[in-house]
């Protein structure tokens, strides 16, 4: 594996490449205030080992990569979008798999409408279709009003564990990585026993690597996709997997079932007792899926 730091669509992004450049290549596009770090290390050698060159990164505001003061410079899904294929031209990779996790499966599929040339094929973890109205949704939710959206909005305990930290935020360190852990925990399936040392260790290794751990909260405010992209899926021709979990908590099957109906040709994997989370278990699985899906050797 080798770090590199890349120029993108005017940020620095921290990136992390594993396997032999020559082989077929996978982008992994992390979720909302996520780390690259996020994509497991087992799960990532098992797709080097099927025989794939793959790429995980700190989108911008995250981990190493760029800070933006959100106010004076605000950005949107598409300026996500782009940092992502930036990534891809800084590899001088042409085309790529796409596996992206939560809002890194919205970004996949906005980069698949826009370029879809160079996708290889798309798929989409524990996310949900391009849709206008889903960060209102969520925010609406977290606020403990009720939504409108015909999507369900975040199950009880996810909810919760955000409205805790709002009436009672942390005011030091430890308090933030115990805030991590308990929303790490809220986001768990109940596919394995929740490992909190595994899970701490992981959650001080993110603020250890920072550049400023606070503005990761700046992708809550990134709007939502507009009527224009959510509408364009429809005419998205690109290979699609949609790997979702029984037991996600932030966004429920039906935006599982949802995706891979609005896709078209889409490819539904419901995993049983998944969360919104990667769990060690279920590794095995999740690569075979991706690797038969990238036509890659098993």
């Amino acid at each position: 594996m080798a770090e590199r730091m890349v120029k993108s669509n005017g940020m620095e992004l921290w990136t992390e490449s594993f396997g032999e450049p020559g082989n077929p290549p996978i982008l992994l596009v992390m979720g909302a205030s996520a780390q690259g770090i996020l994509w497991p290390e087992e799960l990532i050698n098992l797709l080097v080992a099927g025989g794939h060159y793959v790429i995980r990164y700190d989108h911008r505001d995250t981990g190493q990569s760029t800070v933006i003061d959100f106010q004076k410079n605000p950005y949107t899904l598409e300026d996500l979008a782009k940092d992502a294929m930036g990534v891809l031209d800084a590899y001088g990779i042409a085309a790529a798999h796409l596996v992206g996790a939560s809002m890194g499966g919205m970004i996949c599929q906005l980069m698949s409408i826009r370029h879809p040339e160079r996708v290889l094929s798309l798929t989409v973890m524990m996310s949900t279709p391009l849709r206008t109205g889903v960060v209102e949704t969520f925010a609406l939710a977290f606020q403990g009003q009720a939504t409108t959206e015909g999507l369900p909005p975040p199950a009880p305990r996810a909810i919760e564990v955000f409205l805790a930290a709002a009436a009672n935020p942390p005011t030091n360190l430890q308090e933030a990585i115990d805030y991590q852990v308990k929303v790490a925990r809220a986001m768990a399936g109940s596919v394995a026993p929740f490992d909190e040392q595994e899970c701490r260790r992981t959650v001080e290794r993110i603020f250890q690597r920072a550049r400023n751990p606070a503005s990761s909260a700046n992708h809550g405010l990134v709007p939502s996709p507009t009527r224009e992209q959510a509408e364009a899926l429809k005419n998205l021709r690109v290979p699609t997997l949609v790997i979702h979990g029984t037991d996600d908590p932030m966004f429920p099957p039906a935006h599982g079932v949802a995706a891979a109906e609005r896709i078209p040709g889409a490819r539904l994997l419901m995993l049983e007792g998944l969360g919104h989370d990667i769990p060690r278990p279920l590794y095995g699985e999740i690569a075979r899926a991706l690797l038969s899906h990238t036509g890659a050797r098993a």
